[in-house]
């Protein structure tokens, strides 16, 4: 790891260029890009060269303000409330059980036709975001808001660290859920022998890449400034039980010759009493806090707290979250999950749609919002490390993407500097009656048009054995009736022109199932080995 700047005459000669150039944009041209090529592995990596310190990028026209204020009454994630049909696909996350899913699908009402439109240039303002210089200390992170201009003043250096990553990822998630069994309560020895353990289960079957969670509900598994430690880990940095997971899981990774990235939820945060509970210095404790913020950069929807991407002070505090992960570890990627909005009631942000006068309709004014966001933590990432990849794994439904969660996957696929590899979750059996796999993947095939963009298909071990609730009639009992689903998906999926992968949710899913499932998961795993 490399860490700039403890020369002190710097930020001197930073503000002196400043003052000259008014303020405007200074270029500064990043390390080229480093690539690792063995005889094992091959990586890919983005073909873009970005700047170093400050970059500018064009965004929405609306012009935003941190002068609203509402009140937001409490409902429910719109997922949550829909209604149940034959040919619809519905599964709710149940966060505190073992089994459950991590992603929220909600109901399908359209088919796989590519019916939504999506204004392709929203944008005209300019952003431009200063990274200042690192002290001994790191900085607070000062979160400002001008009616064109935004600044970051969270800084973190530079990552020399060249990736590892490979030209076709066989990736696995690792989950918070994970943690409450090897890493809550347990010493630093101990979860580095189990995760350890995990890491050469997933080797021997043929895998090289992890994505372990290291920000579920805007916390950390790591040693941050800018978020509290995360509910499953009690080995916070400064307390006696004093040691880094996420570093433990990168030197554990990496001694095996796996990628691993670094697996975020940007806009999902905590429940009431959690929040309630964290340290007042974190940026999102002081937004509860306030009469000014709560409501508008933090809204409650349901039982649970979002960040609201409207404003520029909160994709800056996501994008300094990504910065100093990038920054102060050796990951080799990092990407980020499905949850954008949580609801579709205009309420969420009706004063910030307000204040925005804005000819957008709220929908494609929340997709701007979204776009925007996915932009700058692009940039963050790369800005800290010109090496790593950054993948988005959205939905697996193209619509409920667009109509649901305001996420515009087809730009994302089409174009460069969204993300390097786009990793839909298709957890779908192939006789699901709303979304049959063959037919999702071909039309995810079909919209990844960007040759900076690679396609990994997300499969669904968590299935294996049980009862597909809302896959219609043909699919309902397809994953019990069968023992080689996951294999012939992956077979599949390897047919696909732009084939960058497959990936599959989550670890205990296949290796720790429940004893009802036991017997037809170790048959999947036999299949998956062939």
């Amino acid at each position: 790891m490399q860490y700039r700047f403890p020369v002190r005459f710097l930020p001197l000669i930073l503000s002196a260029a400043l003052l000259v150039s008014g303020c405007k944009t200074i270029s500064e041209e990043a390390p080229p890009i480093m690539t690792r090529i063995d005889a094992s592995t091959t990586t890919f990596s983005t073909k873009d060269t970005l700047s170093a310190e400050i970059v500018s990028e064009t965004v929405g026209n609306e012009t935003e303000t941190s002068e609203v204020a509402t009140e937001i009454t409490e409902m429910e994630i719109t997922a949550e409330k829909s209604t149940e049909t034959a040919a619809e696909t519905t599964e709710i996350p149940q966060e505190t059980t073992s089994s459950a899913p991590e992603t929220t699908f909600v109901p399908e009402t359209t088919s796989l036709s590519e019916t939504t439109t999506v204004p392709e240039t929203t944008t005209e303002a300019t952003i431009t975001t200063l990274l200042t210089l690192q002290s001994e200390s790191p900085p607070e992170t000062t979160l400002q808001t001008t009616s064109e201009t935004e600044q970051v003043t969270a800084y973190y250096g530079t990552n020399s660290y060249n990736a590892l990553n490979f030209r076709e990822q066989k990736g696995f998630w690792i989950t918070y859920l994970e943690y409450s069994s090897i890493l809550k309560n347990k010493s630093e020895s101990s979860f580095r022998k189990s995760i350890g353990n995990y890491f050469d289960n997933i080797s021997d079957l043929g895998f090289n890449t992890v994505y372990v969670q290291v920000r579920a509900f805007g916390d950390a598994y790591y040693d941050s400034d800018l978020y509290p430690s995360g509910e499953q880990f009690d080995g916070t940095i400064g307390t006696s039980n004093n040691f880094d997971a996420l570093q433990v899981m990168i030197d554990c990774a990496h001694e095996r010759n796996l990628s691993i990235h670094a697996w975020i939820n940007p806009m999902r945060l905590m429940y009431t009493s959690q929040l309630e509970a964290i340290d007042d210095n974190y940026p999102i404790k002081k937004w509860y806090d306030s009469n000014k913020y709560n409501g508008t950069y933090i809204v409650k929807s349901g039982d649970r707290w979002y960040l609201n991407p409207a404003y520029s002070e909160v994709t800056d505090l996501i994008a300094s979250g990504i910065t100093e992960i990038a920054a102060n570890y050796d990951v080799d990627g990092i990407q980020i999950d499905d949850y954008f909005y949580p609801t579709t009631d205009s309420s969420f942000d009706k004063s910030a749609y307000s204040a925005s006068e804005t000819d957008l309709s709220l929908s494609d004014w929340r997709i701007a919002n979204v776009n925007r966001m996915v932009k700058k933590l692009y940039k963050a990432a790369h800005n800290a490390n010109s090496s790593i990849v950054f993948g988005i794994s959205p939905q697996g439904s193209v619509d409920n993407n667009y109509n649901q969660l305001y996420a515009d996957v087809k730009t994302w696929c089409k174009s460069s500097g969204y993300c390097d590899y786009i990793l839909p979750q298709v957890y779908f059996g192939f006789d699901n009656t709303a979304l049959p796999y063959a037919d999702v993947i071909a039309l995810w095939s079909s919209m990844v048009k960007s040759d900076d963009v690679k396609l990994v298909i997300g499969l669904a071990a968590y299935k294996i054995g049980a009862e597909d609730t809302y896959a219609g009639k043909g699919g309902k009992n397809e994953w019990i009736n069968n023992d080689d689903i996951i294999s012939r998906q992956m077979s599949l999926a390897e047919s696909l022109s732009n084939y960058g992968g497959v990936a599959i949710y989550r670890y205990d899913s296949l290796f720790n199932p429940e004893s009802s499932v036991a017997a037809q998961v170790d048959k999947e795993i036999k299949n998956i080995e062939k």
